[in-house]
């Protein structure tokens, strides 16, 4: 579990880009924190991860409160994506990339060609490991960098603008690979996104607007504050749009309102 409390934080000293932001994430849950460019939600998550030093305010991860002291430890149970894992890559080759952190943690080398043949599968990038990273597609490049954090084998994964850079296919690779570790393998997962289609996949929203919290609750909860939303230059997808319209005509019976509702809100 994470437990987030009074946070702040300030890249000028003047202006908090965090500021005042309580946070509970479940062991095993799904969790989206959206907002748009200068929100706060990508300082967030390093913080999280502690890439970044609080001015004020505590983070836990697993009841351990996180310091300079226990940042090894923290960092044993939380790991992150970034938006361009281009960024991430030190290895020649997929498996010599994956490799350079488990050589880190002076693991056998029996164990780390196991840990490396387990994660790649799991991606479905196993076939690729004498790739380049660099000569792969963005959807590739993404599970390769979310197969390495995996074979750190750490319980919390935060991913950072994770589709942001992918065309639609391989947007869709990463999201239903996402749901396969949050459902199938337990993982706690922490999506950064401004793609509200995105987060609806998510069990439990959070908003941020200008480094605070403005709205946390269900998709089902969020995304009926419409006006909130678009306040924060985020778009609603097309079919909640509709929604919405009809919503508000009232000569439509209200049964099939809540109809439309329920079948654009489910997962």
């Amino acid at each position: 579990m994470i437990k987030v409390s009074d946070l702040c934080f300030s890249y000028t000293g003047r202006e908090d880009a965090v500021s005042h932001i309580d946070l509970t994430v479940e062991k095993g849950s799904w969790v989206s924190i959206l907002g748009h460019n200068g929100s706060g939600k990508s300082t967030l998550a390093k913080l999280l991860v502690g890439l970044l030093t609080p001015a004020s305010g505590t983070i836990e991860i697993d009841h351990i409160l996180l310091t300079e002291e226990s940042l090894t430890e923290i960092r044993k149970r939380i790991g992150i994506v970034f938006q361009n894992p281009d960024n991430q890559f030190v290895g020649v080759t997929v498996k010599h990339d994956i490799a350079f952190g488990l050589e880190n943690q002076q693991l056998p080398y029996e164990q780390m060609v196991e840990k490396i043949n387990q994660y790649t599968t799991l991606v479905g990038m196993a076939e690729f490991l004498d790739k380049e990273p660099h000569k792969l597609s963005g959807g590739q490049k993404q599970r390769v960098a979310i197969a390495g954090a995996l074979a750190m084998e750490q319980e919390i994964l935060i991913l950072d603008e994770a589709t942001s850079m992918l065309d639609p296919e391989g947007a869709e690779e990463i999201i239903t690979l996402i749901k396969k570790l949050n459902r199938e393998y337990h993982k706690t997962i922490i999506t950064i996104t401004h793609d509200l289609e995105f987060a609806s996949e998510a069990d439990f929203l959070v908003v941020l607007k200008d480094g605070k919290k403005i709205i946390e609750g269900t998709p089902d909860v969020v995304f009926r504050e419409e006006d909130l939303l678009e306040s924060s230059n985020l778009e609603l997808p097309f079919s909640l749009k509709l929604y919405h319209q009809i919503e508000k005509d009232t000569s439509i019976n209200r049964d099939i309102v809540e109809a439309v509702w329920a079948f654009n809100s489910k997962k």
